[in-house]
This record gives C-alpha cells, sequence and structure tokens, in this order.
C-alpha cells in the first residue's frame, strides 16, 4: 500500500514507560527529545491544559521584580510544601514545568513526595489527628497575586473522594499565614508556630515529612517534569541565578 500524501506533523514518540511512571510514583520527566519541539502535543497525552489564576494557559516560572520577599513562584526565594490549587474545586490533576534554562547555582529544586503516603504513615503516628482529616474541613485561602485584593475561598477536606481518584491538599503558605500566596504582611506571624490545634500539628507533621523523605528534581533544559498533584507534595528550594526560567501548566 502507498503513503503518499500521509504527512506526520512530528516524530511519534511512544510515552507509555512515562504514564507508567506517573502512576507509580506520582511523576516522571520528559526527555527534550520526548517532546520533539511541540510541548502542547505531549502535554495533551496527559490531560486537557486548563487556565490557571491569572487565565493563562502557561505561566513564566522566572524571576520578576516585587516579589523579593516573598514565597511566590515569580521570586527566588524557597517555597513550602504544597499542593497546587486546594482552592479549585476540584484542582488541577497533574502539574508540568518545562525548563526552559534550569539555575546555575546548585539551587532551584522542585521536591516531591507521595501526599497518601504521608496520610498513611499519620495512621499509625497520630491516629487521633488521622481520624480529625477525616472529620473537619479546612478553609483554603487563595489571591491570585500576593497582596491584591480578591480572594478564592473555599471550605474543603484535606482528602476528597472523587470517581477518578482522591484529591489531597496540603500548603505550607495556607495553614502558616492564611493565603496560599501570603502577602508581607501575612508573613509576619506564623499561625502554626504557636498553637496547639490539630491543624496545626497537622502541618508541622506535613512539613517534618516533607524534609525528611522529599525526592529533589532539578529539571535538565529542555526536559518537563510531571506530577499528579491530587497525590504529591512538591515545594522549591531557594536559588539565585536571575537567568532561571520554567513555563508552568495545569492539566485537568
Amino acid at each position: 500500500m502507498s503513503d503518499q500524501g500521509i504527512v506526520v506533523s512530528r516524530p511519534y514518540v511512544a510515552l507509555d514507560h512515562r504514564h507508567e511512571e506517573l502512576s507509580a510514583r506520582g511523576w516522571t520527566v520528559l526527555s527534550a527529545d520526548e517532546l520533539s519541539d511541540d510541548v502542547v502535543g505531549a502535554l495533551e497525552e496527559f490531560g486537557q491544559i486548563i487556565p490557571q489564576f491569572n487565565g493563562q494557559t502557561a505561566f513564566a516560572i522566572t524571576r520578576k521584580p516585587g516579589y523579593e520577599d516573598l514565597p511566590y513562584s515569580q521570586s527566588m526565594n524557597g517555597i513550602g510544601p504544597h499542593t497546587e490549587a486546594p482552592v479549585y474545586g476540584p484542582p488541577p490533576r497533574y502539574l508540568a514545568l518545562h525548563c526552559h534554562r534550569q539555575a546555575r547555582c546548585g539551587g532551584g529544586h522542585t521536591g516531591l513526595v507521595d501526599g497518601y503516603e504521608f496520610l498513611s504513615f499519620l495512621e499509625t503516628a497520630d491516629p487521633e489527628l488521622r481520624e480529625w482529616i477525616n472529620d473537619t474541613p479546612v478553609e483554603f485561602v487563595a489571591t491570585a497575586k500576593p497582596g491584591e485584593p480578591a480572594q478564592t475561598r473555599v471550605k474543603e477536606f484535606i482528602l476528597t473522594p472523587t470517581e477518578d481518584a482522591d484529591v489531597f491538599r496540603f500548603s505550607y503558605n495556607q495553614f502558616h499565614y492564611g493565603d496560599v500566596n501570603p502577602s508581607k504582611e501575612d508573613l509576619r506571624q506564623s499561625q502554626v508556630a504557636s498553637s496547639s490545634s490539630p491543624l496545626a500539628r497537622f502541618a508541622r507533621l506535613g512539613e517534618a515529612y516533607f524534609v525528611q523523605r522529599n525526592t529533589p528534581v532539578l529539571i535538565p533544559d529542555g526536559c518537563m517534569l510531571i506530577w499528579d498533584n491530587w497525590r504529591m507534595i512538591h515545594a522549591r528550594s531557594q536559588y539565585t541565578d536571575p537567568a532561571r526560567h520554567l513555563t508552568r501548566y495545569w492539566l485537568a
């Protein structure tokens, strides 16, 4: 049979093993060859690209002026452990970071920990707290950008069952400072440090678990990290190289 007239837009790259990694451990890294200069096409193998806080489908993760003192994606500061967009119902299923230029300073890692495994750990370490998590919704608050007046608020359980999978929510910024994207004023006092509430205990245990068990991933130039946002807690280490440049995508 003649194949005359058939046009292939890009070389076909099988991603079955990446789907298997994503399912087994909650994250995977696509190589530059696997992206084949078609980031959108590769992403659509995993889900539908959806708008982020600013309404755009691609968000630049790079240093922007005005955020020097804040734990925000467009600063060079570290960002504590969290799941993305806990105020969304549901939050994005997958997150992707496409690395154009990685930091050359030794920082800027994306740390990853399995949130489901953390909850299993609590069943033994603090069963009373694990029961509280099952029974008590938590208010999550998000400002699209630090210091802006508009906020999104929602009360959700930390673990919410759905038809597809359980949705796990965690936010260092939320638990400590009352907002996913806290302002300078919010950062003046932690709501966790001197509190004995179940939520404060959960926050402290979650942070300790993350520090002890996270896998730090430094995404190579041209590659893309994808992880299950309903399952994985992620964080970013501080960096000092202002040329670091990634693009973030949310997938349904």
